[in-house]
């Protein structure tokens, strides 16, 4: 059974400050959309690289240092 796909327009969108991509389930899910543009605002910062991309599994986060 496949993961959730997040659609490939979205994906670079996913490190800008309060971007959720499912506006709908706010209020079910909760958070803030800072998450991952903390993470990257980070990473950025050490010199590392995050990249998101969908597979036939899912959704893979690769961090590379």
């Amino acid at each position: 059974m496949p993961g959730t796909i997040i659609p490939d327009e979205d994906i670079p969108k996913l490190f800008e400050a309060f971007y959720r991509v499912d506006q709908s389930r706010n209020r079910q899910t909760g958070g803030t959309g800072l998450g991952l543009y903390i993470v990257k605002t980070i990473l950025d910062l050490h010199g590392a690289a995050i990249k998101i991309e969908n597979t036939a599994q899912g959704v893979k986060v690769s961090v590379q240092f």
